[in-house]
């Protein structure tokens, strides 16, 4: 179990500015990549690649909380928001909450997190329960 003690004592240290790529392989397989916040060109490939096929999350992790696109193999991609204590999902302003972000909503919130003082301003968040 080290990965899981490495990311708690990771967490313990406080909030870390990076971006990761977790890819699930098998039931108990788990893959990490990580890349710099300066690193766009990789974090746009990564973005890309997510697909309702895939089941991969990309989290960027910053000091007022973690923005991830999630693709789980059987849903569109989705961006959900936590601060530590409350988690949002994102929603086009005036959309439906239930209506899917285009690929290119999806990377302009998730690019806009790498540089942002504070969590994206663009999307809706709507709290989940």
């Amino acid at each position: 179990m080290g990965w899981l003690r490495d990311r708690l004592t990771r967490r313990a240290r406080g909030p870390q500015q990076t971006v990761e790529r977790l890819t699930r392989r098998g039931l108990f397989r788990v893959e990490g990549e990580s890349a710099a916040l300066t690193d766009r060109e990789t974090i746009r490939r990564w973005l890309r690649e997510l697909g309702a096929d895939r089941d991969q999350q990309v989290l960027v992790h910053r000091p007022w909380g973690t923005v991830a696109a999630v693709a789980d193999g059987r849903h569109p991609v989705a961006v959900v928001l936590t601060d530590g204590e409350h988690s949002w999902s994102a929603a086009a302003p005036g959309a439906a909450a239930s209506q899917e972000l285009t690929p290119d909503q999806i990377e302009h919130v998730m690019l806009e997190a790498l540089t942002a003082p504070s969590r994206p301003q663009w999307p809706t968040w709507v709290d989940l329960i």
